[in-house]
């Protein structure tokens, strides 16, 4: 892992004007009721009805090149990126750092989207409509990547983390032709680098490292019953653990991790705040064998952490961090709503996907 060339703690001070700011950008994400609406509408009505709203700028300026489906997630990426690009511009430099750590993660995102474009040989248009480029890597930089001729090219021209980090992962896919360790070295860098950036942030930041500290957590267990599920060994189960730097915790990931099934799973997480999320969960994976119950009532979860932030600590940094999140999951919402009315499935399927 790299580390931080500043270990000096941060300074936070108090920014009303950026604060206040975030609030009213924070005013104009969709609720609740927004979705029911659009759960009932047809294709053409939820493009309508985005085009009225918040997203009206970016779906005007690309519908000259694009329309349809291409239109509106285009203009679904454009929205996200334009907001975490004026976050830092409306934000002094010690906000800004804190920012573009946290919007790395959607330099990951993009990364994995083209080494997978690339392991699969879809067409380049395609991918690269599906890139945000919400980071801190520009789309043009992430367009050369997509010029790469293999996926270890991808890696070693990303800039976004030392090569030798991906040294075993490459072993591993030449063998596996599996791309599964790959991003999990990704997914470790990052949750592992904003882990140590939490550690300089100032008491102004507490919450802030904590729902970080949340998130990877929650991560490790989505990644476990992945893996459970899939019947992966115990110990390459244990590779694909973030370390949190907790001791009880990552005691219990490692318990986890050594679980037999998701049922004994279920029970180390016995009286925690996850109880009542795999008692329905398990219920459904028993129905189904599916993980969807159980997967999206940990993002609604963390959800839920992100809008104690924003209403408890409007004034705060916390604000910040909150509707980051929030918008991350409005984006990824629509998109759920609009495959799903593509693929002709049913308003309640589509709904159990959401995350309010």
């Amino acid at each position: 892992m790299l580390k931080l060339e500043e270990p000096k703690k941060l300074k936070l001070g108090t920014y009303p004007y950026t604060y206040v700011r975030t609030a009213v950008m924070k005013s104009l994400l969709f609720r609740k009721d927004d979705y029911h609406k659009m759960l009932k509408m047809g294709f053409s009505e939820i493009a309508k009805f985005l085009q009225e709203s918040h997203y009206r700028k970016e779906i005007n300026e690309l519908a000259n090149e694009h329309s349809g489906a291409d239109l509106i997630e285009l203009a679904l990426n454009k929205s996200l990126a334009e907001s975490f690009k004026k976050l830092l511009r409306i934000s002094p430099d010690e906000l800004s750092l804190l920012i573009r750590e946290y919007v790395k993660r959607k330099d990951i995102e993009d990364i994995k989207t083209i080494i997978r474009g690339r392991f699969t040989g879809t067409d380049k248009k395609l991918v690269a409509g599906s890139l945000t480029g919400a980071g801190t890597l520009s789309m043009e930089f992430l367009m050369s990547l997509l010029e790469k001729e293999s996926v270890e090219e991808i890696l070693k021209g990303s800039r976004i983390a030392d090569f030798h980090i991906f040294k075993d992962s490459i072993t591993d896919f030449n063998e596996k032709n599996s791309l599964a360790s790959i991003e999990n070295a990704l997914d470790k860098f990052y949750y592992s680098h904003i882990i140590q950036f939490s550690g300089i942030l100032p008491k102004e930041g507490r919450l802030f490292k904590n729902f970080l500290l949340k998130e990877a957590e929650i991560m490790n267990i989505l990644t476990l019953l992945r893996l459970n599920k899939a019947g992966l060994g115990r110990e390459s189960a244990l590779n694909f653990v973030i370390p949190l730097g907790d001791r009880q915790k990552d005691a219990k990931m490692a318990l986890l991790a050594n679980a037999n099934d998701i049922d004994e799973m279920a029970k180390v997480l016995q009286r925690t705040e996850f109880t009542d999320i795999f008692s329905e969960g398990i219920e459904e994976f028993r129905k189904s064998n599916s993980l969807i119950a159980l997967e999206t009532g940990l993002h609604k979860h963390l959800l839920r952490q992100s809008v104690l932030l924003m209403h408890q600590h409007p004034l705060s940094v916390d604000i910040i961090l909150g509707y980051m999140f929030a918008k991350d999951i409005e984006v990824r919402n629509l998109k759920i709503i609009l495959k799903g009315k593509q693929l002709g499935l049913s308003e309640g399927f589509i709904e159990s996907q959401l995350v309010f």
